[in-house]
């Protein structure tokens, strides 16, 4: 290639990367109907933080979240970093501790030497920690059954029988956990709803599609970056998350994600 089509090429493609990089935050809404849902459930779906800063005392992002006037806030994961301790993430939740939260780790948390301290900051600032364990919640009459697994590097590290034993009751039933690839195990699970993210969309994504470039386990073009799954009994809903650079490789064309699942009566 000559120096003139070089010259061309560079600021070209220079440009298409910056009209790529985060603009603002995506605000995605799903809507899930049961008939064990006596009136509207709210649930803000906050993923993959890993300590990002949103301003100020955070209020870029506990602005939006409270915009939404959420009943519950579900945490499946990274929401804090091994290598960063800037405690971005400390900041939000202690300032959202009037809302119920509940969080599993991500893989980012199990790297960190001083995982159980951070755990006791979560539960200090009001959030249940449900690594092998699960929560009841009552919600203007309806329960919900709020479970969550840790982070473990393979999927074969949970059997059926164990995730399913987490749950002790028969309301609606939620799991939190962090990688959004093993639907081979969630399609065993008992449950009507699993929450997940890890993936971050892919990271890159193909301008104007929801094609991601790559996630961690899943290699190249990934399937499960986002969006709501059918997998027979339950829902999977994957959050494209909300670092906006990781480990200094921006996003492109793929936003941070604030993910809002609304739980609604069934008609008949």
């Amino acid at each position: 290639m000559n120096n003139k089509k070089w010259f061309l090429l560079v600021p070209a493609a220079a440009a298409a990367a910056a009209a790529g990089l985060p603009r603002g935050l995506d605000i995605t809404r799903y809507t899930i109907a049961d008939e064990r849902i006596k009136s509207p459930i709210r649930i803000v779906l906050l993923s993959d933080l890993h300590d990002d800063s949103y301003g100020e005392n955070m209020k870029g992002l506990e602005i939006p979240i409270r915009g939404e006037n959420p009943d519950l806030i579900l945490m499946p994961g990274d929401m804090a970093e091994e290598h960063r301790h800037q405690d971005h993430t400390l900041i939000l939740l202690n300032q959202l501790k009037d809302i119920p939260m509940f969080y599993s780790t991500g893989n980012h948390e199990e790297y960190r030497w001083d995982l159980t301290d951070l755990k006791e900051r979560f539960r200090k600032a009001g959030v249940a920690v449900l690594d092998e364990k699960s929560s009841v919640i009552t919600i203007r009459g309806t329960e919900l059954e709020i479970a969550g697994i840790s982070c473990r590097h393979r999927e074969s590290e949970f059997t059926p029988e164990q995730v399913n034993g987490l749950f002790t009751t028969d309301d609606f039933r939620i799991l939190l956990s962090h990688r959004p690839n093993w639907v081979d195990l969630y399609r065993q699970i008992n449950c009507d709803l699993i929450v997940s993210g890890h993936a971050h969309g892919g990271q890159w994504k193909i301008p104007g599609t929801s094609i991601g470039v790559a996630a961690p386990q899943q290699g190249f073009f990934p399937k499960w970056t986002e969006g709501m799954h059918d997998l027979g009994k339950a829902k999977l809903i994957i959050s494209r998350g909300l670092v906006r650079h990781y480990h200094h490789i921006p996003r492109l064309y793929n936003n941070p994600e604030l993910v809002v699942i609304n739980l609604v009566p069934k008609e008949n």
